[in-house]
């Protein structure tokens, strides 16, 4: 989510002072782990926003994408550097996505979460993240699209 190594250790080490100091505050029956990746969430969020890089705003309206493999066995090096070019290219646009589309996103796509834990994390029922997700694999298709996209081809 932040886009830099340094920034997401800080995080990490942040949410995990906060998650310690903040045990007695865990709900009996909630998961540690998702628990846990809220409050990384949280921070990032906060980081962004200090950069000025969000805004927190009711919002109504993939991550790693398409990845060039080769059929004949492993990539060349001119595919490995395109498809690192199309990755930051990827990972741009998904920072264009609005914030809770994003964390939906991320979650979904690039982590593998399940709708349910997408759901907790994004402190939303489940149809509104199942509606996240939607909403910003498409915003991210129309974004990719604009851009020369096609699934499984650099073009642009």
């Amino acid at each position: 989510m932040l886009g830099n190594a340094a920034d997401a250790e800080d995080v990490t080490q942040d949410a995990l002072v906060r998650a310690y100091g903040s045990l007695n505050d865990l709900q009996d029956g909630a998961s540690f782990a998702s628990w846990l990746r809220r409050i990384a969430i949280n921070l990032s969020l906060n980081v962004l926003r200090r950069r000025g890089l969000i805004r927190f705003e009711p919002l109504d309206a993939p991550g790693r994408g398409y990845v060039v493999e080769p059929d004949d066995g492993g990539p060349t090096p001119e595919m490995r550097a395109l498809a690192a070019e199309e990755r930051s290219d990827i990972e741009r646009l998904v920072r264009r996505l609005p914030t809770e589309q994003r964390v939906a996103v991320v979650l979904r796509d690039m982590y593998g979460y399940d709708m349910n834990d997408v759901a907790t994390i994004g402190r939303c029922g489940l149809s509104a993240a199942k509606m996240r997700v939607k909403r910003g694999r498409e915003a991210l298709r129309t974004m990719l699209e604009s851009a020369g996209y096609t699934p499984g081809t650099r073009d642009a």
